[in-house]
C-alpha cells in the first residue's frame, strides 16, 4: 500500500460511522442529559408549547434523548433540525418523521446553518458540538441570538481544551493539512466577551474509552482515530499513526483494564442582553 503524507478526508458516510463509534464510547452525553434534566428544564420559558431549533443535529442520537426529556415538562414541541450532512439527514427523517413522538412536530432542513432563514422565533436554539464546522462562528452566534424570543435561550454544548482537542492541536495540521475547525470552549468565551453577550458557563467532567485504539485490528479503534483526526488514518504513514497513538496513551488514565481519555464538556447558556 502507498501511504499518504496527508490522510484523505472522510466522506459523509464515513464520518457518520466514526461519529457513532465516538458516541458509543464517550460518557459526555450522560453528563449532558443529566444536566438537561436537572438544570435546563428549570430555565426554559413556562409555556405549553416550545419551539426549538437544533443546529448540527448529526444522526439524531442526542436530539432523540433531548426531546424525550423536554416532553416530560412541555406538552408540545415544534422541533427544527438543521444538518448539512445528507447521510445524517436521511437518518433524521427515518427516526423522527412518522409519529415516534406524537406531541412533537419535526422539520428537517438539509443545509448549513448560515443558509437557514429565520422566519419565526424560537424559545431555544441548540448547538450540540457543531460550532467547529461552521466557518463564521461569530455570525452563527449572532444569527442564533436573533432567532430567540425575548425570554428564549441559546444553548451551546462544546469541547474544552482537554481531551480530543489536545490530540488535534498536536497532529491535525500535520495529518489533515488543515486545522481551521479547531475551536474550544476557551475560544467561545473570548468571542462572547468581545460580543458582550451575557452567558453562564458550566463544565461537566466526562471520559472517553479509547482502549480499542490500541488494538491494531479493531475497526472501532480505527474509527475513533479517524474521528479524532477528521480523516482516513488507514492510509496514513504507520509511523505517524503510532506517534498519534503514543501521544493519546500519555493522556489516558488506566481504569480496570480500560484506557480513558478525559473529555470534559462545556455548556454555555446565552440569553438576551441583561439576562443570565
Amino acid at each position: 500500500m502507498d501511504y499518504c503524507l496527508l490522510a484523505p478526508p472522510l466522506s459523509d458516510e464515513a464520518y457518520a460511522r466514526c461519529f457513532r463509534e465516538f458516541r458509543r464510547d464517550c460518557k459526555e452525553w450522560r453528563a449532558m442529559l443529566s444536566w438537561t434534566r436537572d438544570r435546563l428544564l428549570k430555565d426554559l420559558p413556562a409555556k405549553e408549547k416550545l419551539a426549538v431549533l437544533s443546529v448540527g443535529s448529526g444522526n439524531g442520537d442526542f436530539d432523540f434523548r433531548f426531546v424525550r426529556i423536554l416532553l416530560a415538562k412541555i406538552k408540545a414541541l415544534e422541533y427544527v433540525m438543521v444538518e448539512p450532512n445528507e447521510v445524517h439527514c436521511q437518518l433524521l427523517r427515518e427516526r423522527f418523521v412518522g409519529g415516534v413522538f406524537p406531541q412533537a412536530n419535526f422539520e428537517i432542513d438539509p443545509m448549513p446553518f448560515e443558509e437557514f432563514a429565520i422566519t419565526r422565533p424560537f424559545d431555544l436554539v441548540l448547538f450540540t458540538h457543531c460550532l467547529y464546522y461552521i466557518p463564521d462562528r461569530r455570525q452563527a452566534i449572532l444569527h442564533a441570538m436573533e432567532a430567540i424570543e425575548d425570554d428564549g435561550l441559546v444553548l451551546i454544548f462544546h469541547q474544552t481544551p482537554l481531551g480530543i482537542h489536545q490530540v488535534q492541536q498536536e497532529f491535525l495540521r500535520r495529518v489533515k493539512g488543515y486545522s481551521g475547525e479547531m475551536f474550544t470552549s476557551r475560544d467561545i468565551q473570548e468571542l462572547l466577551d468581545r460580543l458582550e453577550i451575557p452567558y453562564r458557563l458550566e463544565v461537566l467532567d466526562s471520559f472517553l474509552d479509547v482502549t480499542a485504539c490500541f488494538h491494531p485490528d479493531s475497526p472501532r479503534g480505527v474509527n475513533l482515530l479517524c474521528f479524532f483526526l477528521e480523516s482516513d488514518v488507514r492510509q496514513l504513514n504507520p509511523r505517524v499513526r503510532w506517534e498519534v497513538m503514543d501521544y493519546i496513551k500519555d493522556l489516558t488514565i488506566y481504569d480496570n483494564g480500560r484506557l480513558l481519555l478525559r473529555q470534559p464538556v462545556a455548556i454555555f447558556s446565552l440569553a438576551q442582553s441583561g439576562r443570565r
